[in-house]
C-alpha cells in the first residue's frame, strides 16, 4: 500500500497540518482530520475513521445506484424518460382516469407500481418499506419515513365524526411511523409529517389568516406548554382566542368576519394541538425526530408557527425532535428564517430546520394569476438558488453566533450548485463533513447519484422514503412529476447514469 502524505495549511494556525492519502484497489481515501476520534477499547491509541474522498463533479455511478437491482436501474431510466414528456406530464391525471377505467383498479395498481410507484414511493405498508430501509442503511443513507396523507382546500363534504376519525387514523398512522422508524432504523432517526392530514384544510386556512395579521406571533401563550400542564380544553380554548383578539386589536387589523373563529374552530385547533403532541411525545419516547413539511403558502405561516411552538417546547434538551421547514422559492423565506432564529436564540431553544426549494410553484403562481395578487414565488430559477443560499448563510452566522449544538440545518436539494456551495461553506466554517449540524437530503428514486456519494464520503445523507396507500399517494406523484418537469427535461445526466449502472450491470452479469 502506498501512503502519500499532502500538506496543507491549517484554518486555525500557521501549523501546518498533513493529511493522509492511501491508494487502495483503485480508490483514494483520506485518513479523515475531520471525524470525531474512535477509541479502541483495548488501545490507547486513538483510531480515526476512513472515507473516499469526495468526488464533487458526481459522476459516480458505481457508487450511486448499487443499492438498486438490475430492473429498478432500467424502470429508473424508462421512468425519467418518461417523465420528460410534457404531453404525459401535463394529462396526466386523464392518462390515469382512462387507464384506470380500461385496467381496472387491480391492473392499475399493478402497473403504478412497477413504474412510477415503484420507483419513487417506498412501498403501502411498513412491512413493504423494511427492504429498502435495509438497503439505505447498509449503505450509510438514512431514511426519513414519511407516511404520505395531505389534505388541500377542496371543500370535500364529510361529516364531523368522519373528519375526527380521519384525522385520528392519520395521528396513529404517524405514531405507527415513528415506531417503525425505532424498530427498523434504530433511534436518532426522522420522520416526516404534514399538518393538513391531521386537521381540516379550511381551518387551518382561515388560523393562517389570521396568524398573518398578528405582527409578533412568539407573543401568543405557548400552546404545548399549555396542553402539557393538562389544562381543560375550554381553558385552552378560551386564552387563545382572547389572546389572539388582544393581538389583532393591539396591530390594529381589521379581520373580515368570513375570517373570525368560530367556537367549532377554536376546538379543531385544539384538537390539531393534542394530536401534534400525541406525535411529538412518541417520538420522544422512541428517540426519533419529526420533520414538519412546508405546505402551500395559504397554509404555511400557520403551518410554521405550530412547528416553532413545537420547538418551543420540545427542543429544550440536547436533542432537536422538532425540524421545520423553509421554502426558498418564496420571496419571503430569508425574513421568515431570520425571524425564527431570533426567537430561538430568544426562548433558548434548538433551531433545527430543513431548507428546501418549494414544491408547490405551479399551483401558487396560477392561483396568484386567477386571483391577482403578487405571486410568493420567486421569478427565477436563479433568485430562487440565490435566496437558498442566503438562506444557508444566514444559519450558518447564526452557528457562530450561538454554541453549535443549539442549531441544525438540513439541506434538502437535488442541485448539484447548491450541494457543492453547502460542502464549500462547511470548509469556511470548519465543519466537519461527518457533522451533525449540516446534513443532506433528497427524495427517494431521485439525484441518488449525489446522495449516494455523499454518504459514501463520510456526511450525513438522509432520503424521504414515502410509503402508504397508492390512492393517498397519486398527489404527491403528480406533483413529483408538474413541480420538477424542469428537473426532468434537463435530466441527461440521471437518465444517463442509470443507464451506464444498467449496462454496467448487464456486461458484467455475462461475463
Amino acid at each position: 500500500m502506498l501512503t502519500i502524505k499532502h500538506t496543507y495549511r491549517s484554518t486555525s494556525s500557521t501549523i501546518c497540518s498533513f493529511r493522509t492519502l492511501k491508494f487502495i484497489q483503485n480508490s483514494i481515501f483520506y485518513q479523515s482530520t475531520d471525524a470525531a476520534p474512535i477509541k479502541h477499547e483495548n488501545k490507547k491509541q486513538e483510531i480515526r475513521q476512513e472515507y473516499p474522498l469526495l468526488d464533487t463533479k458526481f459522476n459516480q455511478y458505481q457508487i450511486a445506484y448499487r443499492y438498486r437491482n438490475t430492473f429498478e436501474l432500467l424502470r429508473g431510466y424508462l421512468v425519467y424518460q418518461l417523465f420528460s414528456i410534457n404531453f404525459l406530464t401535463n394529462n396526466q391525471e386523464k392518462i390515469t382516469h382512462w387507464c384506470r377505467r380500461i385496467l381496472g383498479d387491480r391492473l392499475f395498481k399493478v402497473l403504478l407500481k412497477l413504474t412510477a410507484f415503484g420507483h419513487f414511493v417506498g412501498g403501502e405498508t411498513p412491512q413493504e418499506i423494511k427492504p429498502i430501509i435495509k438497503r439505505l442503511i447498509d449503505h450509510n443513507v438514512s431514511p426519513i419515513l414519511d407516511y404520505s396523507v395531505e389534505s388541500d382546500d377542496h371543500g370535500q363534504l364529510y361529516s364531523s365524526d368522519q373528519i375526527d376519525h380521519m384525522h385520528d387514523h392519520n395521528t396513529n398512522k404517524f405514531i405507527e411511523c415513528i415506531q417503525t422508524s425505532h424498530d427498523v432504523c434504530g433511534p436518532n432517526n426522522l420522520i416526516a409529517i404534514k399538518v393538513t392530514a391531521l386537521i381540516r384544510p379550511n381551518v387551518l386556512k382561515k388560523f393562517n389568516t389570521i396568524l398573518k395579521s398578528i405582527k409578533d406571533r412568539s407573543l401568543l401563550p405557548p400552546l404545548f406548554e399549555l396542553i402539557n400542564q393538562e389544562q381543560k380544553n375550554d381553558k385552552i380554548v378560551a386564552l387563545l382566542q382572547e389572546s389572539i383578539n388582544a393581538h389583532i386589536i393591539k396591530d390594529q387589523n381589521d379581520i373580515l368576519p368570513s375570517v373570525a373563529f368560530m367556537s367549532n374552530d377554536l376546538t379543531e385547533i385544539h384538537n390539531l394541538l393534542i394530536r401534534l403532541n400525541k406525535i411529538a411525545q412518541a417520538c420522544v419516547e422512541n428517540k426519533i425526530s419529526i420533520m414538519v413539511d412546508a405546505e402551500q403558502t395559504y397554509f404555511q405561516i400557520a403551518i410554521n408557527y405550530l412547528a416553532t411552538e413545537l420547538q418551543r417546547y420540545y427542543n429544550k434538551s440536547n436533542v432537536p425532535v422538532i425540524h421545520g421547514t423553509y421554502q426558498c422559492y418564496l420571496k419571503d423565506a430569508l425574513n421568515s428564517l431570520t425571524h425564527d432564529l431570533v426567537v430561538a436564540e430568544k426562548y433558548n431553544y434548538i433551531f433545527a430546520a430543513k431548507l428546501v426549494r418549494g414544491a408547490y410553484m405551479e399551483q401558487e403562481n396560477r392561483l396568484a394569476r386567477e386571483n391577482a395578487y403578487e405571486s410568493p414565488i420567486n421569478p427565477t430559477f436563479e433568485a430562487t438558488s440565490q435566496m437558498y443560499h442566503t438562506c444557508f448563510d444566514k444559519v450558518l452566522q447564526n452557528i457562530v453566533k450561538r454554541q453549535p449544538k443549539n442549531v441544525r440545518v438540513m439541506i434538502a436539494s437535488h442541485n448539484e450548485d447548491t450541494v457543492r456551495y453547502a460542502i464549500q461553506k462547511m470548509k469556511e466554517y470548519d465543519i466537519h463533513h461527518d457533522s451533525s449540524i449540516v446534513s443532506f437530503a433528497s427524495l427517494h428514486g431521485m439525484s441518488d447519484y449525489i446522495a449516494f456519494t455523499l454518504a459514501n464520503s463520510g456526511y450525513q445523507t438522509y432520503k424521504y422514503l414515502p410509503y402508504g396507500p397508492i390512492e393517498a399517494l397519486q398527489p404527491y406523484l403528480f406533483r413529483r412529476a408538474q413541480e420538477n418537469r424542469g428537473i426532468f427535461e434537463k435530466a441527461a445526466k440521471d437518465r444517463r447514469l442509470h443507464f451506464e449502472a444498467f449496462k454496467d450491470r448487464m456486461f458484467r452479469s455475462k461475463n
